[in-house]
């Protein structure tokens, strides 16, 4: 049985503990969060009694991992923290706020032999899993081009819409949906050129980059086209990728559970496949990650598996502000 720290007290921690809780082999040994009310109200529902305002106070629960599903001011430190008190780590959000933690975070996890996991479900959804092994498979014969896009309709009152709070919009939102699973699909970009604005909610506080479009260059001369941001008109499908290949193409539209459809494109009949009721991702990684901890399996998205997601998104913030092409 692995005892696991939770830092954070929210509806993403919530869905997180449910699934650590799911493998049969997680004990949650203590909460911490901003407003000890928070935190004792999670316990409750958790059946756990060490709950702290102070997230230092884990260490005293003794963990052998903890998840960390804060905001993301406040995730670097936690995670580094964490690391330090030699603690796995399964991080609910992006693995850091920029590239520069993210290698330090990468190495201080290898120094001290632990499981740092970022928290992308999509690499574990059978969705995304299909999709994969038919781009693998030359299903679509070579691929030519993949179009993304993901709006949502942001709340400027949450930490999500705060530059400083949330790291940006391509950090907090486009590593999701979906740079993280197109670079397990196809690999990392060489180029970079996008475009930004800020024209809803315009407070100096709130996102540098509120709707983004960002142009990729894989390898192979794959072109993508991703459109992304906080604007999102009720009713309009916004929220999916199609990969275009030579002999055929391929529509992945996942839902928020990590299930939703994929649609093939080969002949005169497109094929519908619902992923409705299929193993929850978010339960899928929790597996992973506990296995993870005895050596039993590897997990998707360690850090050296997704720096590069981050990395992807400061080029798009620097290109957007720059006017220029950005290699990698």
């Amino acid at each position: 049985m692995k005892r696991i720290a939770i830092a954070g007290a929210g509806a993403m921690a919530r869905v997180r503990a449910r699934a650590l809780l799911s493998t049969g082999h997680v004990q949650i040994c203590g909460i911490a969060a901003r407003h000890l009310s928070s935190a004792q109200r999670f316990g409750a529902e958790l059946g756990c009694e060490q709950c702290f305002d102070d997230v230092h106070r884990l260490a005293d629960t003794r963990p052998d991992a903890i998840l960390v599903e804060v905001p993301h001011e406040t995730q670097d430190q936690i995670v580094l923290w964490a690391i330090d008190q030699h603690c796995h780590v399964l991080i609910g959000g992006s693995l850091a706020t920029s590239a520069e933690v993210a290698g330090l975070i990468e190495r201080r996890a290898q120094e001290h032999h632990l499981v740092v996991e970022a928290g992308y479900e999509a690499r574990y959804s059978p969705i995304w899993e299909t999709a994969r092994q038919m781009l693998a498979g030359g299903d679509l014969g070579r691929l030519v081009s993949i179009r993304s896009i993901a709006l949502w309709a942001g709340d400027p009152r949450t930490w999500y819409y705060h530059q400083h709070a949330s790291g940006g919009m391509p950090i907090t939102h486009m590593t999701y949906c979906f740079i993280n699973p197109i670079r397990w699909l196809v690999g990392d970009p060489r180029y970079v050129t996008a475009f930004a604005n800020k024209v809803h909610h315009t407070a100096p506080e709130l996102v540098n980059e509120e709707n983004v479009v960002a142009n990729l260059r894989f390898d192979q001369d794959v072109l993508c086209s991703m459109t992304a941001g906080f604007v999102a008109p009720r009713g309009l499908p916004a929220w999916s990728v199609t990969f275009i290949g030579t002999r055929g193409a391929l529509d992945v539209m996942p839902d928020e559970a990590g299930a939703g459809t994929l649609t093939v494109y080969q002949g005169e009949q497109p094929e519908r496949i619902d992923f409705a009721g299929q193993a929850n991702a978010f339960d899928a990684q929790a597996r992973a990650f506990i296995a993870a901890l005895d050596g039993q399996a590897e997990c998707r998205n360690t850090p050296g598996q997704t720096i590069g997601d981050i990395r992807v998104a400061e080029a798009i913030v620097t290109s957007a502000h720059e006017c220029r092409t950005v290699a990698l």
